[in-house]
């Protein structure tokens, strides 16, 4: 499993990795970039919240990515695999999607109802080693949670 490739190797699954890393990577992540939400702040005159803008970006991208993987993993029926895309392990699509999920829960997006599907893969990718030791909790510099 460490040796597996984040690139499926079927072509269809390969252009749906590709697609749903790029909606992420282009439409989704930017907009909740400190600086671009400092800029909306500081240039908007009070007509426009940084954070609020993030957020909305979030759930649009979610949603988004909900639709994509909810219909593949529906056309895929019973052959369907656990991961974002119906696969058996995880792929690029995981990888940009569970940090997401993440960055979601932090802006207060309402993921249960964005993006259902998705929770269901996150549950599932959280277990699997790859994003245990990635993820943002578990890195030495995140802040711990006051006692």
């Amino acid at each position: 499993d460490i040796a597996a490739s984040l690139l499926p190797r079927d072509i269809g699954a390969r252009a749906a990795a590709r697609e749903i890393a790029e909606i992420v990577n282009s439409g989704t992540q930017p907009l909740q970039n400190l600086s671009v939400m400092k800029s909306i702040d500081d240039g908007a005159g009070g007509a426009m919240n940084g954070k609020a803008f993030g957020k909305d970006g979030i759930a649009n991208g979610l949603a988004a990515v909900e639709k994509l993987v909810s219909i593949r993993r529906s056309n895929l029926g019973r052959a369907c695999g656990p991961y974002a895309l119906g696969t058996f392990t995880p792929t690029i699509a995981d990888a940009y999607i569970i940090p997401q999920l993440y960055n979601g829960r932090r802006f207060e997006v309402d993921v249960e109802r964005v993006c259902p599907t998705l929770l269901i893969v996150e549950k599932v990718a959280l277990d699997h080693p790859w994003f245990r030791v990635s993820h943002p909790d578990e890195q030495p510099d995140a802040p711990r949670p006051l006692k």
